[in-house]
C-alpha cells in the first residue's frame, strides 16, 4: 500500500518562538525559526489535507497515549501571559475514529473528548506544544484539519507503533497528511538554563539528531530511564512516533538542524516520504503456508487443504508455534509445543488459523488486517528435561510442568533477559506458585519469517 504521508517531521515548540512573545530574544534562534519556516512551507506544499500533530504537553496517560477527540479544539498562550494568541484546529473525526479502531486492539490509546476531558479537570485545550508549531505551519498558507495526540511516557515502544497505525490508516483511507512531531531535547544544555546544567544533555542531543540524520533509533533504546531523567527532555516519545510514521520507506530530509540558545535543545528535521510502495518482503515457505491458512479461513470460514506434495521438511512432524503482529504489536499468537497433526505442514495450517481466530487476548482477525500482518512460525525440537543451569534465554525455550499444568516460554523475547525470569513467567502463565515444585524442559526453536 503507497503511503499518503506527505511530510513528516520534528519541531519545537518553545513559545518564545512566537514573535509577540519573543521579541529580541528571536534573534538568539535565527537558525531555528529560519528552519521551521521552510520546513513548513515545504509541508504545505506537499499538499496535506490533515495534519497529524503529537505533543507531549496535553494530557498525558501512564499506560498509552491519548487522541483528543471533538470537532474543532481552541486553545491559547494565557498561561504565558497571552491570551490574546488564540486558535481553533477543526478535528479531522473520520481519520481519528479510524484510528482509534484500528488501534483497539493493539495499544491502549485513550480516547479523549470533552467529558472524558473533565473526569481529570481538565478541557479539550490546544496546548503550547501544538500551538507554536501550528502557529508556523498556518503561517505557511495550511488551512486544511488536524488530529491531536500526546504520548505516552512510560513505553516509548508505544509511540512508534501508534505512528506505524496512523501512517497506515491514513493510507487506506487515502488521506494526505502531514506529520508534526512536537518535542524539545534536553533542557539542560548549558549553565544558564533554567533546568540546570549537565554535561549529558549534549550527549543526548546529539544520540537524538544523529538518529534522525540516519534513519536508526538503535542509539535511543539503549538509554536508561536514569540518563534520560537527568537530562530533562520532553520529545523522545515524539521521535519514536515518527519512526513509526515513516517506516522503511525512502525519504527526502530537505530541512535538518539544531541550536540550544536558551540551555534547550531545539531540533528540526523534516522527511519527505516517497510515495512508491514498499518492496515486498521474500518469505518463507511456511510462513507463505500460515498466510493462506489464514486467508483461506476467513474467505471460506473452513480449515484449508493440505497442499500436495509437501517439501520434506513439512512432511515431517514437530511442534510449531505461529505468531502474529500488526505494526509491530502482537496481534496472535497461538501453537503446540508437542505435534498433534500428522506433518508439520497441517500443524502450521491448525496452528495459524488458531492465532489469527482463538488467541483469548484479542479479538479475531479481520480479512482487511491481513495484508498489515507479520507473520512468523517456529518449528520446536522435542522438550528434553533440564536444569536451570542449563538455560539460555536466548537459545532454549522452556516448558514447567506440575500436574496438568504447564507454561510455555519461546526463547529470544524482548524484555526476558535471564532463566530466573523466564521461568517466573512461565509458572504465572501456568498458573503455579513460586513455592511449588516443578518439572522443567528446554527445547530450541528455528524460527521462519
Amino acid at each position: 500500500m503507497k503511503t499518503t504521508c506527505k511530510a513528516a517531521g520534528l519541531f519545537p515548540h518553545p513559545p518564545v518562538m512566537i514573535p509577540e512573545i519573543g521579541g529580541r530574544e528571536l534573534s538568539r534562534m535565527a537558525l531555528t525559526i529560519k528552519t521551521e519556516e521552510e520546513a513548513m512551507h515545504k509541508m504545505v506544499s506537499s499538499g496535506i489535507e490533515t495534519v497529524i500533530i503529537i505533543s507531549p504537553h496535553n494530557l498525558c496517560f501512564h499506560d498509552g497515549p491519548a487522541l483528543f477527540l471533538a470537532d474543532s479544539i481552541s486553545g491559547n498562550l494565557s498561561d504565558f501571559g497571552y491570551p490574546q494568541l488564540s486558535m481553533t484546529l477543526s478535528i479531522d473525526r473520520m481519520l481519528a475514529e479510524a484510528v482509534l479502531q484500528e488501534a483497539a486492539p493493539l495499544i491502549p490509546l485513550h480516547r479523549v473528548d470533552e467529558a472524558e476531558a473533565r473526569r481529570y479537570n481538565r478541557t479539550l485545550t490546544i496546548d503550547w506544544g501544538t500551538f507554536v508549531p501550528m502557529y508556523y505551519l498556518q503561517k505557511a498558507g495550511f488551512k486544511g484539519k488536524a488530529v491531536m495526540f500526546s504520548p505516552c511516557f512510560s513505553n516509548y515502544e508505544i509511540n512508534e507503533i501508534l505512528g506505524t497505525i496512523v501512517e497506515r490508516t491514513a493510507a487506506r483511507l487515502g488521506r494526505k497528511i502531514g506529520v508534526i512531531a512536537s518535542g524539545d531535547l534536553s533542557h539542560r544544555l548549558t549553565p544558564e538554563s533554567p533546568n540546570g546544567y549537565t554535561e549529558k544533555g549534549i550527549l543526548f542531543d546529539k544520540a537524538v539528531m544523529n538518529a534522525l540524520r540516519r534513519r536508526d533509533k538503535t542509539p535511543l533504546t539503549s538509554m536508561t530511564p536514569e540518563f534520560i531523567y537527568e537530562i530533562a527532555m520532553c520529545g523522545l516519545p515524539s521521535v519514536y512516533f515518527l519512526f513509526g510514521i515513516l517506516g522503511q520507506r525512502k525519504a527526502d530530509m530537505p530541512c535538518f538542524s539544531h541550536e540550544g540558545p536558551f540551555g534547550v535543545g531545539y531540533g528540526i528535521c523534516l522527511y519527505l516520504p516517497h510515495g512508491e510502495d514498499e518492496k515486498e518482503p521474500v518469505h518463507d515457505v511456511r510462513v507463505k503456508l500460515a498466510r493462506e491458512s489464514i486467508r483461506y479461513f476467513l474467505e471460506h470460514g473452513t480449515i484449508m487443504d493440505t497442499p500436495s506434495p509437501l517439501a520434506p521438511d513439512l512432511e515431517k512432524r514437530a511442534g510449531v508455534f505461529v505468531s502474529l503482529h500488526k505494526y509491530g504489536a502482537l496481534r496472535g499468537c497461538i501453537g503446540t509445543f508437542l505435534p498433534c497433526y500428522k506433518n508439520t505442514a497441517e500443524e502450521i495450517i491448525h496452528n495459524a488459523r488458531a492465532a489469527a481466530m482463538d488467541d483469548p487476548r484479542f479479538p479475531s482477525l479481520t480479512a482487511h488486517e491481513l495484508d498489515d500482518l507479520d507473520i512468523s512460525v517456529d518449528i520446536l525440537s522435542s522438550p528434553e528435561p533440564a536444569a536451570i543451569t542449563d538455560l539460555n534465554v536466548k537459545k532454549y525455550g522452556i516448558i514447567v510442568e506440575n500436574g496438568n499444568r504447564r507454561g510455555l516460554l519461546l526463547p529470544a523475547l524482548d524484555g526476558v533477559n535471564s532463566p530466573e525470569q523466564q521461568i517466573n513467567i512461565a509458572r504465572r502463565k501456568a498458573g503455579i506458585r513460586n513455592d511449588e515444585p516443578i518439572k522443567l524442559y528446554r527445547f530450541t526453536v528455528k524460527r521462519y519469517f
